[in-house]
C-alpha cells in the first residue's frame, strides 16, 4: 500500500509540470519562471516594442560565462496571454545564500493597468525573500518619478543608487527626418566626415572585432573608466543564437582603420555599446559618419530603436554630447532600489 500510496503521490507530481515553474498569482497575474529556452525567449524579446540588452538571452549568457551568476526568466501571464517579461540574475552560495538582480526590466507585451504593473513587480519581489537569505536589488526600465518610487516603495524596495541615463533614437522614421534632427553641430561635423576620404564597412566579428576591442580595453585601463570588458562584449557576441546581431563599423583611410563603434541587435532594438577612435579618427570626424552609417544599417534589417547608452554629463561630458547630439530621447530611469 506504503508503494502504491508513493507511486500516486509521483504520478500526480509529474501530471503538474508547470507547478514548480509557477510564483504566486496576484490580480490575475501569474510568473512562470524558467519556463522558456533561450530560442522562445528571443522570439518573446522581439514582440517588445523595445527593450533594453541587460533584458536579452545573449546577455545573461555571456553573464553566466563571466561571472557567478546564472540568468532565471520569468513570463507573467494575464490568462493565455504574455504581458511581460524579466530575465534576473541570481548567484547562488552554500548554505542557501542568494544575491539576485534586475536590471533594465521588466519587458512589456501588451498594456496592463498600475495595478496589474504592480503585480507583476511584486511576483518578482516576493521570489526573494529576506527572511529566507536573498539580497535582491531592482533597477527596472521605469523612468525617474514619483509614481516608479511609489510602486517600488509599495512593494517594500528603498532607493539605492541614482538613476541611469540614456538616449534612445527612435529609427522608425525615415532618415531625412532623422538627419533633420540632428543637433547643428552634430550634422556639421558628419558633413565634414562625408567629404574625407573614409570608407565604413561593417561585419560581425573576426579581424575587425578584434582590432576594436583590443584598442577598447587599453582606452579602458588608461582612462580608468567604467565600461564592459573587451572579453565580456566578445561573450555577448559569442552567446547569442544570431550571430549576426554583434555589429562591427569600422571607418578606413586607404588601408588603415582609424575608428570602429559596435552595436548588438536584440529584438526590435540595438545597442551601440562600444567605440573607439584614434587621433586621425577624431581629427576626420569618424565616429559622427561611423553611428549615422549604423543607423542607415540598423535600420535595413528592422531595428526600430537605437539606445545610446549611458550619459553622464559629470563624468564623460564629450561622450556625452555626442550621444545627446543625435537628437534622441533622454531618459533617466528610477535607480536602483534594495
Amino acid at each position: 500500500m506504503a508503494a502504491a500510496a508513493k507511486a500516486q503521490k509521483a504520478k500526480e507530481k509529474s501530471d503538474r509540470p508547470l507547478k514548480d515553474k509557477r510564483g504566486e498569482e496576484q490580480d490575475g497575474i501569474v510568473a512562470l519562471w524558467d519556463a522558456v529556452d533561450q530560442r522562445r525567449w528571443d522570439e518573446l524579446i522581439a514582440k517588445a516594442d523595445r527593450s533594453a540588452l541587460e533584458q536579452s538571452s545573449a546577455y545573461g549568457m555571456a553573464m553566466s560565462r563571466a561571472s557567478a551568476y546564472t540568468p532565471v526568466t520569468a513570463v507573467f501571464m494575464r490568462g493565455p496571454e504574455r504581458v511581460a517579461l524579466a530575465l534576473v540574475l541570481e548567484w547562488r552560495f552554500p548554505g542557501g545564500f542568494r544575491i539576485a538582480k534586475l536590471t533594465r526590466g521588466p519587458v512589456f507585451l501588451a498594456d496592463v493597468s498600475e495595478t496589474e504593473r504592480a503585480a507583476i513587480f511584486n511576483l518578482i519581489k516576493q521570489r526573494y525573500p529576506v527572511a529566507r537569505l536573498n539580497l535582491f536589488f531592482m533597477t527596472p526600465e521605469l523612468p525617474a518619478s514619483a509614481d516608479s518610487d511609489a510602486l517600488l516603495r509599495g512593494i517594500g524596495m528603498r532607493p539605492m543608487v541614482t538613476g541611469y541615463s540614456t538616449v534612445w533614437l527612435d529609427l522608425r522614421r525615415d532618415l531625412e527626418t532623422l538627419r533633420a534632427g540632428l543637433h547643428m553641430k552634430w550634422r556639421n561635423q558628419l558633413k565634414l566626415a562625408e567629404a574625407e576620404p573614409i570608407r565604413v564597412r561593417s561585419g560581425f566579428g573576426g579581424a575587425p572585432l578584434e582590432w576594436l576591442l583590443t584598442r577598447h580595453d587599453q582606452h579602458r585601463k588608461r582612462r580608468k573608466f567604467r565600461a564592459p570588458a573587451g572579453a565580456f562584449v566578445a561573450a555577448i557576441a559569442d552567446s547569442g543564437r544570431d550571430k549576426r546581431a554583434t555589429q562591427v563599423f569600422t571607418a578606413y583611410v586607404g588601408s588603415e582603420p582609424i575608428a570602429a563603434i559596435l552595436t548588438i541587435r536584440h529584438g526590435n532594438s540595438a545597442t551601440y555599446y562600444v567605440g573607439w577612435t584614434g587621433v586621425e579618427g577624431r581629427e576626420k570626424q569618424a565616429h559622427n559618419l561611423l553611428l549615422w552609417k549604423a543607423i542607415i544599417k540598423l535600420r535595413e534589417t528592422g531595428v526600430e530603436w537605437l539606445d545610446l547608452g549611458g550619459v553622464d554629463g559629470l563624468h564623460m561630458p564629450g561622450v556625452s554630447r555626442f550621444k545627446l547630439g543625435v537628437g534622441g530621447e533622454l531618459v533617466t530611469l528610477a535607480g536602483t532600489y534594495l
